[in-house]
């Protein structure tokens, strides 16, 4: 008999670390929605595969509203460090577009900028912007990939603006840059590639 109820409380003492579990990880569950959510909302990305993909490079709620400026960090970096005209061009136009000095966002792009991140980093970023680039209408997706090309553009020119050139480093990067957010549709046809 007392074994039985030894069972028993071993039994019940199982059943309750199930439910702790199991509670755990719908906490975490709801906590990973509602930062998902949050990411939507500052990134106007509702498509949960790139947000995914997003998170996994390291994003969160108050960084992947830099999503479209990691490009231009990437330029930045282009011929081995950031030039100050370079970093004050960066900083000018995230400036223009809303982010503001002493907060998180600023700061993360000052990290960025301070310490280049991994390759892999700017490849998944360009991935994850095209992605979404795709699920615009055409007409907004060419703004926005112009846009960002024209960001870019001024940063790599931004070492050597009074002589109006831009570096062979940053020029080759600026092409790599243009076909990755080309969408894959436009990219195959040119390339005479079969769908």
């Amino acid at each position: 008999m007392r074994q039985e109820l030894g069972h028993l409380t071993n039994e019940g003492e199982y059943f309750h670390q199930l439910d702790v579990e199991l509670i755990e990880k719908m906490r975490r569950r709801s906590d990973l929605e509602e930062q998902r959510l949050h990411m939507a909302e500052a990134s106007q990305i509702n498509n949960p595969n790139i947000l995914e993909a997003l998170e996994k490079l390291g994003y969160n709620p108050t960084t992947v509203s830099l999503l479209h400026f990691v490009p231009l960090v990437q330029v930045a970096w282009a011929g081995g460090s950031v030039r100050h005209a370079e970093r004050d061009r960066v900083f000018a136009i995230a400036c223009l577009h809303g982010v503001k000095a002493n907060t998180p966002t600023h700061e993360q792009l000052v990290a960025w900028l301070d310490q280049r991140p991994p390759e892999e980093f700017f490849r998944g970023t360009l991935r994850a912007i095209r992605a979404h680039l795709e699920s615009l209408p055409q007409t907004e997706r060419r703004a926005r990939q112009d846009a960002i090309l024209h960001c870019c553009a001024e940063v790599a020119s931004a070492a050597g603006w009074h002589l109006g050139k831009i570096g062979a480093a940053e020029r080759k990067l600026l092409e790599e840059i243009q076909k990755e957010l080309e969408p894959q549709q436009q990219f195959a046809a040119s390339a005479g590639v079969q769908s």
